[in-house]
């Protein structure tokens, strides 16, 4: 079996997980990277995106992350971030909706396209999520 880690992933609504896993692989603003046990120290900044986690014994979990910051030591990862999201929680419908609401906004000079452009980002990310 693989060297684990402890994992702490933490929204503002509380302990999103805790737990021991082999790897997760993340998206970071430059692009994805993954974290293993003994991982060489680290602090970046998280962009919107799914995570994947590995348990161990073949299992995998996946979900979604809005945004945030990642402190990676050899033995302990801690995620903060603005959100985070089990695919079991995503409603696929209205997450297409708000996607085609985002597209929208972004065609109409009258919205504010920075918003709309991280709604439509969140949206995408929820989509991936739960089609995966």
């Amino acid at each position: 079996m693989a060297e684990t880690f402890r994992l702490k992933i933490i929204a503002p609504t509380g302990v999103f997980y805790d737990g021991q896993v082999e790897r997760i692989v993340l998206r970071g603003c430059e692009g994805e990277f993954a974290v293993l046990a003994e991982h060489t120290p680290l602090t970046t900044i998280l962009a919107v995106g799914t995570f994947n986690m590995i348990l161990g014994d073949n299992q995998h979990k996946s979900g979604t992350l809005l945004g945030g910051l990642v402190t990676v030591t050899p033995r302990e990862t801690i995620v903060l971030t603005d959100a985070a999201e089990w695919p079991e929680d995503i409603d696929l419908n209205r997450a297409r909706e708000a996607k085609e609401r985002a597209e929208q906004r972004l065609k109409d000079d009258k919205f504010d396209a920075a918003r709309a452009q991280a709604a439509l980002e969140r949206a995408i990310a929820r989509i991936s999520t739960k089609e995966k």
